[in-house]
């Protein structure tokens, strides 16, 4: 079969999404932050690159269903204030520690939303699915970004709106027990 001569040529069929320069560390955190408002040029722009790199754009989605998800409930992340762990307890989480050596991280204290969310997550399959996912996503996103972060990319990222959902949910689902 003759080349289509205008396309180029990627050696076994690698997909053009491999070709692409890794997402940098900071549109990667500005992304799970999500945009401020809706001027918020600088986060739109790096959600946009985030949505191109495949593992990344599915943090987002799933970080955005659940997001959406408790804001129905009156949640939002921006209200929550959590105790913020150190680096080196998140990179003990990265490393696949669980229980009571990472329970740091499980910083958010706000008894109404824990109990709000427990409740969703025990009476509501559809909420208790996306969460479920949406931990298993960010663990597996967190992995892979925490082994060449610095401790400072470790803090900024603690700080998102998307870790500040893994302190809540990963609280009620039992994972710092």
């Amino acid at each position: 079969a003759p080349q289509n001569s205008d396309q180029p040529s990627l050696a076994l069929g690698t997909p053009a999404e491999a070709m692409r320069a890794p997402l940098a560390k900071s549109d990667f955190i500005r992304a799970l932050n999500f945009p401020e408002t809706a001027d918020d040029a600088e986060g739109f722009a790096s959600l946009r690159k985030a949505l191109k790199d495949r593992p990344t754009a599915q943090l987002v989605q799933a970080a955005q269903d659940v997001l959406t998800l408790l804001s129905q409930d009156g949640i939002y992340m921006d209200d929550l204030r959590p105790d913020m762990a150190r680096p080196e307890v998140w990179r003990r989480f990265a490393s696949g520690e669980r229980g009571r050596a990472i329970a740091s991280l499980g910083g958010v204290r706000d008894r109404t939303s824990l109990a709000l969310t427990a409740a969703r997550v025990r009476n509501d399959p559809i909420f208790r699915d996306a969460a479920h996912h949406f931990l298993r996503l960010f663990d597996r996103s967190f992995a892979i970004f925490e082994a060449n972060a610095s401790d400072a990319e470790i803090v900024a990222l603690a700080d998102t709106r998307t870790a500040r959902a893994f302190m809540l949910l990963g609280r009620v689902a039992g994972t710092f027990d």
